[in-house]
């Protein structure tokens, strides 16, 4: 099986826990409380293979306790 490496953490965010990277696994991201201020508060990146390269899809969201 072709695994991904551990992703880059998300200031602010949390990531459900597991240690397997693999392809086409998702990790769910969640902006901790106090910094869910504007949307989206939550996404996911998935591990996928692209051209012989393993990557993570990028993440479209921002954990802030600015709400403006």
């Amino acid at each position: 099986t072709d695994f991904c490496g551990p992703p880059k953490t998300i200031p602010h965010a949390s990531l459900s826990p597991d240690k397997q990277y693999y392809v086409g696994q998702v990790l769910h991201f969640k902006c901790q409380s106090g910094y869910d201020k504007r949307p989206p508060t939550s996404g996911t990146r998935r591990c996928k293979k692209v051209n012989d390269k393993i990557i993570w899809t990028p993440l479209d969201m921002r954990c802030t306790n600015d709400s403006s």
